[in-house]
C-alpha cells in the first residue's frame, strides 16, 4: 500500500478529466455517458488496487453527491473531486451487517439545537477510508430512518481505524471508520 502513488494516480487521472467523468460540467466535471465511463474503468482494471480506488471516487464516493446533494453541497465538493483535491470514501457496511445494509447499527440522532446530527457506529471494509477526505456514511436516524452523511476527515470524533491487511488488492487503503459522538 503506497498513498503517495496513489495520490499521484489520481492527479494524472484528474488532468486527463478521468475524476469528473460523472459530474456535470458547471462543477468542473467533463459529464459523460455511463458507456464511457465503463470503457475507462474496464482499461483500469488492469491494476486493480488502482481500478478500485478510483471507481470509488468516481463512482459510489461521489454519485451520491451528483445525484442527492444539495446544490451548497455540490458547489462545494464536486469542483475539487474532479481535480482530485478531495479523495471520497462511501462507508455502508458494518460489522454486523453486509448484505442487507437496512441492518445498520451505526445511529445519528440530531442535537437538541436542531443544527447537526451525532454520528456513533462503526463501518468495515471501506476502500479510500485510510485517506479520503470525505466520506458519504449511511446510519440510522431515531432508529429507524435509513439516510446518508457527508462527514469530512477532520470531524471530531470520527476517526479511521488501521489498515487492512489484505491478500488482493493491497495497494489501495481499506480501513474500517469509527464515529464517537461525531458531529
Amino acid at each position: 500500500y503506497n498513498p503517495e502513488l496513489l495520490k499521484s494516480l489520481l492527479t494524472e487521472s484528474a488532468e486527463l478529466g478521468l475524476l469528473g467523468m460523472d459530474i456535470p460540467e458547471k462543477y468542473g466535471g467533463l459529464e459523460l455517458d455511463k458507456i464511457t465511463t465503463a470503457i475507462v474503468a474496464e482499461g483500469l482494471v488492469k491494476d486493480p488496487s488502482f481500478a478500485v480506488t478510483w471507481s470509488v471516487q468516481t463512482g459510489i464516493g461521489s454519485l451520491p453527491l451528483i445525484w442527492f446533494g444539495t446544490d451548497e453541497q455540490k458547489e462545494k465538493y464536486l469542483p475539487k473531486i474532479a481535480t482530485g483535491e478531495l479523495i471520497c470514501a462511501y462507508g455502508l457496511t458494518e460489522p454486523s451487517s453486509g448484505s442487507d445494509a437496512t441492518e445498520a447499527k451505526t445511529t445519528a440522532t440530531l442535537t437538541d439545537d436542531g443544527k447537526h446530527y451525532i454520528l456513533n457506529g462503526e463501518k468495515v471494509f471501506i476502500t479510500n477510508g485510510g485517506w479520503a477526505d470525505i466520506y458519504t456514511v449511511f446510519a440510522k436516524v431515531d432508529g429507524e430512518k435509513f439516510t446518508a452523511f457527508i462527514v469530512e476527515r477532520d470531524t471530531p470524533g470520527f476517526t479511521q481505524g488501521p489498515e487492512y491487511d489484505k491478500m488482493g488488492m493491497r495497494g489501495s487503503s481499506t480501513t474500517p471508520l469509527i464515529f464517537q459522538d461525531a458531529k
